[in-house]
């Protein structure tokens, strides 16, 4: 019986007009990058006593004249959101 390699999800709210696409590597359940799209991650919070944000996710296609500042990867939370 074979294993299967792969599972993806789509995730999507039915009034947006962007989504996400996930997939589990080696166990954990990462975000697939999808061109016209990015994630942008908040801040870390003050302390771990709140839950970690998985951020936004923007499309950089649809001709937006603003998007959120990216937040550097050191001040980020490192814990997964999901």
């Amino acid at each position: 019986m074979s294993r299967m390699a792969q599972v993806l999800v789509l995730a999507r709210y039915e009034d947006d007009d962007c989504f996400g696409l996930w997939m589990f590597r080696d166990g954990a359940l990462v975000e697939v990058d999808i061109p016209g799209t990015q994630r942008f991650h908040p801040p870390a919070p003050p302390t771990q006593e709140y839950a970690p944000s998985p951020g936004s996710l923007w499309r950089t296609d649809a001709g937006h004249t603003w998007l959120p500042e990216q937040t550097a990867e050191h001040l980020r939370d490192p814990r997964p959101a999901w």
